[in-house]
């Protein structure tokens, strides 16, 4: 495996905004020159902090399915918006440099977020074609496009019944009044936005289930294509919702949504196949 930390600047980041990779090797008795999908993942903490709940442990399940996997430990407050995002762009670009030396399919890499950072795999959906990302990243539009996006229990909506306002003034800072409804993303929705799988949960008290909701439905009239299951039972948070992860107070367990991994994995597979029979 070549598992590296790699440090990723955009303007206004961090110092220590980086990424970490989870690339699996090329075995010689596989098939020659074998280019594997990559998932970009950036984890939650309502851009305060990156959750390491959601972090390397959603990289190895995602290894273990053949998959190459990326992790952005993005800038977050006092940082603020488009910094993240210009990071994950900065990702995308770096990881699609070195698809050859990584054995990268480039034609098969998705963005995954959870909450805060469902909202910054979301904001690279709508987003990644605006001329000012590729201005700062330095290379062609074209080359920032993603096949997908994977938001779980995302902030999405920047209206107050509904999103989580820690997030959005941790994202915007001082100039939150004045970007807030920018920062809507159901309103950006459009034909850029690529394909998405989603997850949430009925009963989420911190990131209200209609985030993901207002998302879907915009994708639906879009007319791009959206997978999503709400679970009726479980709390924010949530990861694997299985026993490695665990809380230490014993929470973060919920048999209920333990399927959506799977669930996942089998989008994944259709949208690679998608993509292979495209090419």
């Amino acid at each position: 495996m070549i598992h590296k930390n790699i440090s990723i600047k955009a303007e206004g980041s961090l110092k220590d905004s980086h990424l970490t990779t989870y690339i699996l090797d090329s075995y010689e008795e596989l098939e020659p020159n074998l280019k594997r999908p990559l998932v970009l993942i950036c984890p939650g903490g309502a851009y305060r902090f990156t959750a390491d709940r959601e972090a390397e442990m959603i990289a190895l399940h995602l290894n273990s399915a053949g998959y190459h996997a990326a992790v952005l430990r993005y800038s977050c407050a006092p940082a603020i918006f488009p910094t993240a995002l210009l990071e994950v762009a900065e990702s995308i670009k770096l990881l699609k440099e070195k698809a050859e030396e990584w054995h990268i399919d480039t034609e098969k890499v998705f963005v995954m977020g959870f909450s805060a950072g469902g909202h910054l795999a979301a904001s690279y959906g709508v987003f990644w074609n605006r001329p000012f990302v590729a201005e700062k990243t330095g290379v062609k539009t074209e080359e920032l496009k993603v096949s997908g996006l994977i938001l779980c229990y995302p902030v999405i909506t920047s209206k107050e019944e509904y999103t989580h306002l820690e997030s959005i003034h941790n994202l915007l800072g001082d100039t939150y009044e004045e970007k807030k409804e920018e920062m809507a993303l159901e309103t950006q929705v459009g034909e850029q936005v690529p394909p998405a799988f989603l997850w949430h949960t009925f009963e989420d008290k911190t990131v209200p289930f209609q985030n993901s909701m207002f998302f879907v439905e915009a994708m639906g009239k879009a007319k791009v294509p959206v997978e999503y299951h709400l679970y009726p039972e479980g709390e924010h948070g949530l990861s694997l919702a299985d026993e490695t992860l665990r809380r230490a107070d014993g929470s973060g367990i919920q048999k209920e949504c333990q399927s959506w991994m799977p669930l996942l994995k089998s989008w994944l597979h259709r949208m690679c196949e998608k993509n292979k029979k495209m090419a």
